[in-house]
């Protein structure tokens, strides 16, 4: 719903552009629980429309939708779209053992998109689009900790305290930036194509303890104090900058308009990370009434190891049908993710280099390198849009988002070479207002998601504490079961704007 304008800069706005622009770079990390293609949208207008706007109507989005409608934007703007927050819930039942939860509440700030739109006077049928935007943006942060008193050590004459710890933080951003280009062929027909560099930066951090001792004292005889503990650690920070292309089609007759794209493959250009992995525990006995205790310690670190965030292939079709009155549209979107076989997304070397070290069991490019593989996933938005007068907009939609990484794994200690944290397909429902005006937009409107999954397996199991099971399960935990439950609550609200900040010829 933007105006668009004829060109000419305005000396005034420039300090405003500069500022808005340090915002939408500036931002603070919106919750996504990741493993999903569809969670976010780039826009307010794209987003109450449930993204479905692979025929049209996207906008300033239309670089990331389908580069075939930027010529949907025949004048130039230099825009800003910027939205309000989201306040989810995550409750994951039992997984952390029975009756503890991983929970999380939290108000999040959603991306920022921020365009520059050309139109050549000499070449009218072309559209050049110059974008910035963030196209993921997830943090998670779990700190769980529990206590008991039990007889977990049968060496160890009575009862121990017990302490477990469950710590996780994980955040993933994507930040896209490039140009693109559509060009219409005849008032029916246009062809585009889109550019982007994605720099993606993936920051993890996990920490499982387990500890069961007792406290000097004279109940002790003031012996010294016995502890048995064990402990699993895994960091990583890495990046990784990439080309995405996509290529796509437009055509527009009468009442309907039909769009599909391509996005191909995304090719590395450069990237790296470094990654620590722990796996530890002392005073440990295997075998019941064995005096003889067992320590361990498997450790590794290193730097420079090269980073693969790979994209797959998609092919996403569309069409919109506009009533005759011209005041509503109907729009739908369907796209199709391929699926990515295994590959190595930390691959770390034979020699651990300077600053690095091993002690484990393998051979360090075994030992530090992870894995991991994306699912084909089809995923179906839908949508309307309904013209009340020349200001007014009423819009809303529905789409599907289906996650493409498998449920969680049981953790093998030490061998544990993939991320461990839950993933769960969402339904997101949209509805909103918006109003325009000679520059741009204003956009109120709201979005709910849900999603669930029941009998997943559990993380990790720290309320019913056993001194050893195996060599494949962390000591000082218990047994691991199928029965969390995973219930996410997502309302957002957009409080969005869209202004376009060259000044209209007068």
């Amino acid at each position: 719903m933007i105006r668009d304008s004829v060109p000419k800069t305005c000396n005034s706005f420039l300090p405003v552009v500069f500022s808005l622009f340090l915002v939408a770079i500036l931002h603070e990390p919106a919750f996504a629980q990741g493993g999903r293609y569809w969670d976010q949208n780039l826009n307010s207008e794209a987003a109450l429309l449930s993204g479905a706007v692979v025929a049209g109507e996207s906008s300033i989005a239309a670089i990331y939708y389908n580069p075939a409608t930027i010529p949907e934007m025949t004048r130039n703007n230099l825009s800003l779209s910027a939205n309000l927050f989201s306040l989810y819930d995550l409750n994951i039942s039992n997984a952390l053992g029975n009756d503890f939860p991983a929970t999380r509440t939290q108000v999040d700030i959603y991306p920022r998109i921020v365009t520059l739109t050309l139109n050549p006077k000499k070449k009218p049928d072309l559209t050049v689009e110059i974008a910035y935007f963030a196209k993921t943006n997830d943090y998670i942060q779990i700190n769980q900790g529990t206590s008991l008193t039990r007889d977990i050590v049968p060496s160890n004459p009575g009862d121990e305290y017990y302490t477990g710890e469950y710590y996780l933080r994980s955040k993933f951003l994507d930040y896209y930036g490039g140009a693109g280009f559509g060009y219409k062929l005849s008032k029916s027909l246009a062809f585009g194509f889109s550019g982007l560099i994605s720099y993606k930066d993936d920051q993890y951090y996990n920490l499982v303890t387990a500890n069961a001792f007792t406290m000097p004292g004279p109940e002790q005889g003031n012996s010294a104090q016995y502890l048995s503990d064990a402990r699993y650690h895994l960091k990583y920070v890495m990046y990784d900058v990439r080309l995405i292309t996509k290529l796509g089609i437009h055509f527009k007759k009468k009442l309907w308009a039909l769009g599909a794209n391509i996005n191909f493959p995304s090719l590395k250009l450069f990237g790296d990370g470094s990654v620590v992995k722990q796996y530890a525990y002392s005073n440990i006995h295997k075998d019941p009434g064995n005096p003889e205790a067992s320590s361990l310690f498997y450790g590794g670190r290193q730097q420079y190891c090269t980073s693969h965030f790979k994209d797959p292939v998609s092919v996403a079709a569309g069409v919109n049908y506009y009533t005759p009155s011209g005041k509503s549209i109907v729009l739908l979107t369907a796209e199709y993710f391929f699926g990515l076989s295994d590959f190595e997304y930390i691959e770390a070397e034979p020699d651990p280099g300077e600053d690095g070290y091993h002690y484990g069991p393998a051979q360090p490019e075994d030992w530090l390198s992870f894995t991991t593989h994306q699912n084909p996933v089809f995923n179906v938005g839908m949508a309307f849009k309904e013209q009340v007068n020349a200001r007014l907009m009423v819009s809303g939609g529905f789409r599907t988002d289906f996650g493409y990484l498998d449920p969680v794994e049981e953790r093998k200690f030490p061998d544990i070479n993939r991320k461990t944290f839950y993933t769960f397909d969402v339904y997101h429902i949209n509805l909103g207002l918006g109003y325009g005006f000679k520059r741009g937009s204003i956009i109120l409107g709201t979005q709910y998601s849900n999603g669930q999954a029941n009998d997943q397996q559990q993380i990790v199991n720290l309320t019913e504490p056993v001194e050893y099971i195996s060599d494949t399960q962390m000591p000082l935990t218990g047994p691991i079961s199928n029965d969390v439950q995973i219930r996410y609550n997502d309302i957002s609200v957009y409080l969005g704007f869209m202004f376009n900040f060259l000044q209209e010829k007068q």
